[in-house]
């Protein structure tokens, strides 16, 4: 239901200007070459407390930045004796190592990145090149391998491949079959162990295309649609964010949501149209339109950690539309 009238509501994952964040941290961003993103982030280095006029601890050292600003360094993370720091930079350049060995792929001119203000955790995105993109709307969507790193003992080693669609840059599909490693910051830790496993997947790509283009060969009614939204999607989300997903659906556009709150199915709720949202047809005839209102909601989320855990969410639900 559209409405132009009342003060407008945003929820907590409704689009705005905020920055993306990383747990409670703000999150910038950066696309450049390699070089050029090499050169931005600090080094990072592990520093008994007494070695910086403080007291001394036997179980903790303190993470230290060396800005590259010329600003003095930066105290950045209390980490465990025995914590691994991993330099940003030594993983950007073994995720380029590895996307050189997938055969078909081509080793990216540029990286996305994204980070906190210091450096202390990093997301870079890398794509995998044309030569494996798939097309099945005519509008491209390229393989991306995804990978995370902080220095303040917040979170591992992560890596991570997926979909995306370049029309908008939003995440499509993200693990559907794609697999996603994890290596903790242990004296043992070895790069090679977030990236070897990933090439083991590779070989379920072409699986991932089939079900992306059976998706777009499937057609689907709106009424379909709205019995999905009201039943499995706001069950896996939540009101607001599925009846989004209906209005980019059926009218091609993002909304906010107008006051009062009544006890409705999320297709029922009163919203003001905003923006249409790039990529999209307008009205959802098939299964993949629906996908992208899915992900662009999802890559809306203003925390990382919540839009990976939507976007891993959507091939199962897009599952349950089909079915």
């Amino acid at each position: 239901m559209v409405a132009n009238s009342l003060m407008p509501h945003l929820p907590e994952d409704a689009p705005g200007d905020r920055a993306n964040r990383w747990g409670g941290l703000p999150m910038l961003d950066f696309a450049d070459t390699t070089a050029q993103i090499l050169k931005r982030i600090p080094r990072f280095e592990k520093l008994s407390p007494e070695l910086l006029g403080l007291g001394a601890n036997g179980h903790s050292d303190v993470v230290v930045a060396h800005m590259n600003d010329g600003r003095l360094p930066v105290p950045v993370g209390l980490v465990s004796k025995t914590y691994n720091l991993v330099q940003h930079g030594e993983l950007i350049e073994r995720a380029l190592k590895w996307i050189k060995s997938v055969p078909g792929a081509t080793v990216p001119d540029q990286i996305v990145l994204s980070a906190t203000a210091n450096f202390e955790r990093i997301l870079a995105k890398f794509d995998l090149g044309e030569g494996l993109s798939i097309s099945p709307d005519g509008k491209s969507v390229n393989l991306q391998l995804v990978c995370r790193n902080s220095v303040d003992g917040s979170t591992a080693i992560r890596a991570r491949l997926g979909w995306y669609r370049l029309v908008c840059s939003n995440g499509m599909i993200v693990g559907v079959t794609l697999g996603r490693t994890r290596l903790t910051h242990k004296p043992e830790a070895d790069l090679n162990d977030a990236f070897t496993p990933l090439s083991e997947e590779m070989s379920i790509v072409a699986k991932d295309r089939g079900m992306i283009q059976k998706w777009a060969g499937t057609s689907v009614s709106l009424d379909r649609v709205r019995a999905w939204v009201d039943g499995p999607l706001v069950k896996a989300w939540n009101p607001l964010a599925a009846c989004r997903v209906w209005i980019i659906s059926s009218t091609g556009r993002d909304a906010r949501f107008l006051p009062p709150f009544e006890k409705v199915s999320p297709s029922n709720r009163i919203v003001e149209l905003l923006s249409p949202v790039p990529g999209s047809p307008g009205r959802a005839g098939t299964i993949y339109d629906v996908v992208q209102a899915m992900s662009w909601v999802a890559s809306r989320r203003t925390d990382v950690d919540e839009v990976e855990q939507r976007q891993r969410q959507i091939g199962e639900l897009a599952e349950s539309l089909m079915n």
